[in-house]
């Protein structure tokens, strides 16, 4: 296809991932198109105001565009509201819809945002093809039930891909998630409540995640891909990170806060699928984006 036959419709562009999305997919030769249910005028995309959940704004928007591809990202996300919230049945019915029209109008390729909660518990790390998806959580299932909604949409039509998301961190990560409510206490010199902090997590850098969104798109890859660094490391080493750069690790108060009861010891991506087919591959390091979303929250 064309570079001026490239058209792509962002959702959640607005997002943490998605708004670093945009300038990677114009570099690819797309004309992008961004959504947001709020007015938006950023740079580098045209913008347009549409509710998804309501069918009839999204169809609309869908016929007057026809984009040749679709990112989707748009989903509840807020922390401590995600995992159990009801909403996560209404952006799975807007995304089944969503993706049925696309194909429907002609459109060539999508690939939506899924999460490792689609997983089940694994003592090893999660590979796509392999691991069984055993969700804990209505947001992991509801995202399990939209990437075979997707791969169902698809067929016969299209192209599609699912970028299995692990734990995005860095600079404008949303208050309320442990690495940034970690820097923002020690910074304010205030105590950090925290869980026990034995688990281990696969942490990935939120460019490196757009970098992924944009590889997936951009190929011709179908299926489910990892988009994890493919390294764990416990809450409390993360947290030791932190201090390494700003001290005031008595502040922090390991075993103050219950583990939620679906909160899983062990989430590690296997990222070679993803290496293999994509040539992506994590580059920024734990400890350098630490750093790099501490000179963020200091310049705020």
């Amino acid at each position: 296809m064309s570079a001026a036959a490239k058209k792509v419709l962002v959702t959640g562009a607005r997002g943490f991932i998605g708004r670093r999305c945009l300038p990677l997919l114009a570099a690819r030769g797309y004309e992008v198109h961004a959504v947001s249910s709020a007015e938006c005028r950023d740079a580098g995309a045209t913008w347009h105001r549409c509710d998804l959940l309501d069918d009839s704004e999204a169809a609309a928007l869908l016929q007057r565009l026809r984009p040749t591809h679709l990112l989707h990202l748009a989903w509840i996300a807020t922390p401590g509201e995600f995992r159990a919230s009801p909403a996560n049945l209404d952006w799975l019915a807007a995304g089944v819809r969503l993706a049925g029209r696309f194909f429907r109008e002609a459109g060539v390729r999508a690939v939506g945002m899924g999460s490792c909660a689609e997983y089940g518990v694994s003592a090893t790390p999660c590979r796509e093809d392999s691991t069984p998806l055993e969700p804990g959580t209505l947001y992991g299932e509801a995202k399990a039930a939209m990437y075979y909604a997707l791969r169902a949409a698809a067929r016969g039509r299209g192209t599609w891909a699912w970028a299995r998301l692990f734990f995005p961190y860095g600079p404008g990560e949303p208050p309320g998630r442990f690495i940034p409510g970690v820097i923002a206490g020690l910074l304010r010199r205030e105590p950090v409540a925290c869980t026990h902090g034995r688990q281990v997590r696969d942490f990935v850098y939120v460019d490196d995640a757009a970098e992924a969104c944009a590889a997936l798109l951009d190929s011709g890859a179908s299926g489910a891909y990892n988009v994890g660094s493919g390294e764990g490391i416990t809450l409390r080493r993360a947290a030791d990170l932190i201090v390494a750069q700003l001290g005031h690790g008595e502040l922090l108060r390991f075993g103050e806060r219950a583990a939620p009861a679906d909160d899983l010891e062990y989430v590690v991506a296997d990222p070679v699928k993803s290496r293999r087919d994509l040539g992506w591959a994590a580059r920024v390091g734990l400890e350098e984006g630490i750093r790099r979303s501490i000179a963020a929250h200091a310049g705020n």
